[in-house]
């Protein structure tokens, strides 16, 4: 004993402080709280509500800040200015309430920073950032960071880019992100597994012992639901579970088998909403996406519909223009059946053999009005298509009973039995993940995919068989007024 006070003794005051409290945590805290001492430059906490995430992010990016001789800064970002300042700064397991008072130097409300000492006896820096202005971090620099509530972030992927960029000071930069799950497009990419990256996943029930037990009541309600396992399990929910269109509803056409005889085939455009290609307000690129689809007859004569190519790329208006020329004078399959179902090459004889399309839709909007004329002046007459007051969700429930009587088919992977092949792989993706406005980041290939199969339905061009099995599907809604004009 007499050792261990020789020892204290020799400390500083600081690091007896820093000492004292680190053991109050390592005594409170659950195993799966400790964040791991392992070689890891990422960290991700992935749990549900009332886990005790802003604890661990507080807990770490202190203790990692004080140890730190070097006083480079450090940085917590969070959804809105609000939750930095209440919730990781000062909130009940904020950094303020975390970190012995005597540590910190200064914290500045207004500029959102607290400077706090390091075992050294200098001093450093913790900056807090919205994820609301991702431009405000393009600028500073950091040696760590604390990324709170990352599927709350407006804009997520720019935000985790800049601040990524910035992640540049000291031998080995770490960040720590702490998030109840959603499915969206970069908690998906960040929770594969990746060398040097931890995932760590806890739920609310974790946590039960430091909760109220009326709060676990309410709870129930819950059990069993897609809500409850992605809030309070802290479950990664794939988006398709939740989509209109299924994986399922989607049948694989055999790769070494030919392909049918084509009766049609449309090209549908959904073109990008400015020639420049970018959304000003979201801060966002658009793209113009193309699917090609073409029907078939089985030997009962029912109709069936085959994705033969699709496509997304950002792309001006003289660009485009010759990329539809381009792909107006593809050919799918040739005179002898034989299936070469290749994107933007089609027949091997694309000239002299096979079906070229037959009809190119654009949807009848800004970009596409252009187009149209454009292309007429080329002598090429397309169709346009006009949802009048239908929505891009409207518009998906209108066609979704083709989808769920399996009569679109996908060319199946010649390397991978059983799957679609690769450049389906995006277009397929994102049709089934949609919900509407706002569920996934790009939707150009659902407005593609849609207005190409409502044109099949509206010309005969796909049937719909009406077995017993299939009596619960409602029968498609009744047209949009005019959705054409020629």
């Amino acid at each position: 004993m007499t050792d261990v006070n020789a020892l204290l003794a020799q400390l500083s005051h600081e690091q007896r402080t820093h000492l004292q409290w680190q053991r109050r945590w390592q005594d409170t805290a659950r195993p799966n709280q400790i964040v791991p001492t392992s070689d890891w430059t990422e960290c991700g906490y992935l749990a549900g509500r009332g886990f005790g995430k802003t604890r661990v992010g507080a807990e770490w990016i202190t203790r990692a800040t004080f140890e730190d001789t070097s006083g480079f800064p450090a940085c917590v970002i969070a959804p809105t200015y609000q939750d930095v300042k209440f919730t990781c700064f000062e909130g009940e397991s904020g950094i303020l309430n975390v970190v012995p008072p005597e540590l910190v130097v200064e914290y500045n409300k207004s500029d959102l920073f607290i400077r706090m000492r390091n075992i050294a006896g200098g001093e450093a820096t913790i900056r807090g950032f919205t994820a609301e202005k991702p431009e405000r971090l393009r600028g500073p620099q950091h040696t760590r960071g604390w990324f709170d509530e990352l599927a709350a972030w407006a804009y997520d992927e720019d935000t985790w880019d800049m601040a990524m960029m910035g992640l540049r000071l000291g031998k080995d930069p770490q960040v720590l992100w702490t998030t109840t799950p959603k499915p969206k497009e970069l908690i998906r990419k960040l929770s594969a597994p990746q060398d040097r990256r931890i995932i760590v996943r806890g739920s609310t029930f974790d946590n039960k012992a430091n909760l109220p037990d009326a709060f676990f009541k309410q709870l129930e309600q819950y059990e069993g639901t897609t809500i409850g396992r992605q809030e309070l399990y802290g479950e990664l929910i794939d988006p398709e579970e939740s989509g209109i269109v299924k994986r399922s509803d989607f049948r694989l056409w055999p790769a070494k088998k030919p392909l049918p005889p084509l009766d049609f085939i449309v090209l549908s455009l959904d073109t990008a909403f400015t020639e420049a290609t970018f959304d000003k307000k979201k801060g966002d690129p658009d793209s113009t996406a193309c699917v090609v689809m073409g029907s078939f007859s089985d030997r009962e004569g029912h109709k069936h519909l085959i994705v033969l190519d699709c496509w997304s790329e950002q792309m001006g208006m003289p660009d485009l223009i010759k990329r539809v020329k381009r792909e107006l004078n593809v050919a799918y399959g040739d005179d002898q059946d034989t299936a070469l179902i290749k994107p933007l090459f089609g027949s091997a004889k694309p000239l002299t053999s096979g079906r070229k399309p037959d009809l190119c839709l654009i949807e009848d909007k800004g970009s596409g009005i252009s187009l149209r004329q454009m292309l007429e002046r080329e002598g090429i007459v397309a169709y346009a298509y006009n949802p009048g007051r239908a929505d891009k969700l409207t518009r998906l429930h209108m066609v979704s009973h083709i989808f769920a009587r399996k009569r679109v088919w996908l060319p199946e992977s010649d390397k991978h039995a059983g799957r679609p092949r690769t450049w389906v792989e995006p277009m397929l993706a994102q049709v089934c993940a949609f919900t509407g406005p706002g569920s996934i980041k790009h939707d150009d290939y659902v407005d593609a995919m849609t207005q190409a199969v409502r044109l099949a339905v509206d010309k005969g061009l796909v049937t719909v068989l009406k077995d017993q099995k299939s009596a619960t599907v409602l029968p498609p809604p009744a047209p949009v007024r005019n959705p054409y004009a020629a």
